[in-house]
């Protein structure tokens, strides 16, 4: 066996051929003293998704592959969570890709593996759009407040997030039956449960290319507000949903940028 990871990276990944092959070479030029693990989550790509990660395998020894079908993205990140060896675990799926080739041993600098002050989760701002395009796009910093104000709707973008797998596994992971929200509802689990620590970077870990399932469009982000309302009103009046609700759209939209995207595939061939 491959040695302990610190971290996890998780991939998850259907008919992905344009985009993963920058997922991957992201991840696999990372300069860290730690060791990792990515793991690469397929539920059955019918174009060459597996063949660029078996051939990304058999050049690096970190990569972990999962073969097998899934009910949908956040079943196939639970395929992944149960897999992962890591302390921490990053969901970075496969129209995403690190920012830089430090961007793992930044957000882990001073911390060692069990080390008894690690904090719950490490959280950095994610940058969305289509990289070196000219028009709208999302750069999304992590709250001030985060961590401090709980149960207001304030949350981090997964592909931003490092977490304890012992927490993620605690709550469930994601609730493979949303189709938009489970991300967003799992974070707010783990803050209603946990109250975790959380160390806030002041800097971009990854790039998310828009138009994945929960940015198509306006219809689906109606569709995820309302998908997460119905999870609140569990918990809460109408009324706090509501407000919960419309405080996680402000955030999403004080992240709007006009202009040209950043281009930063700095890992490409």
């Amino acid at each position: 066996m491959p040695p302990t990871p610190f971290v996890s990276v998780v991939t998850v990944s259907l008919n992905a051929a344009a985009t993963i092959a920058d997922t991957i070479a992201s991840v696999a030029r990372q300069r860290t003293a730690f060791a990792l693990e990515h793991i690469c989550v397929d539920g059955g790509s019918a174009d060459t998704t597996r063949a660029q990660i078996d051939a990304w395998a058999m050049r690096t020894e970190h990569i972990v592959r999962i073969y097998e079908a899934d009910t949908g993205i956040f079943d196939a990140m639970n395929k992944g969570l149960r897999a992962a060896r890591g302390e921490y675990v990053i969901f970075l799926n496969a129209d995403d890709f690190f920012v830089a080739p430090d961007s793992l041993a930044a957000a882990m600098a001073g911390l060692q593996p069990g080390g008894p002050g690690n904090p719950d989760l490490v959280v950095g701002n994610v940058t969305v759009g289509t990289p070196g395009t000219w028009g709208l796009w999302r750069h999304l910093r992590v709250p001030r407040l985060l961590g401090r104000v709980r149960g207001w709707g304030l949350f981090p973008l997964h592909q931003g997030q490092f977490t304890k797998s012992s927490q993620l596994r605690a709550v469930g992971g994601f609730n493979a039956v949303m189709r938009s929200a489970a991300d967003v509802v799992q974070y707010y689990e783990l803050e209603r449960r946990f109250r975790p620590t959380i160390r806030r970077l002041h800097c971009d870990v990854a790039f998310m290319r828009g138009g994945g399932k929960s940015n198509q469009g306006v219809g689906a982000r109606v569709r995820g507000a309302r998908e997460l309302y119905g999870w609140l009103r569990q918990t809460y009046s109408p009324v706090r949903a509501l407000l919960i609700v419309a405080l996680k759209s402000l955030q999403t939209l004080l992240g709007v940028r006009i202009g040209r995207c950043p281009h930063r595939r700095w890992f490409a061939d």
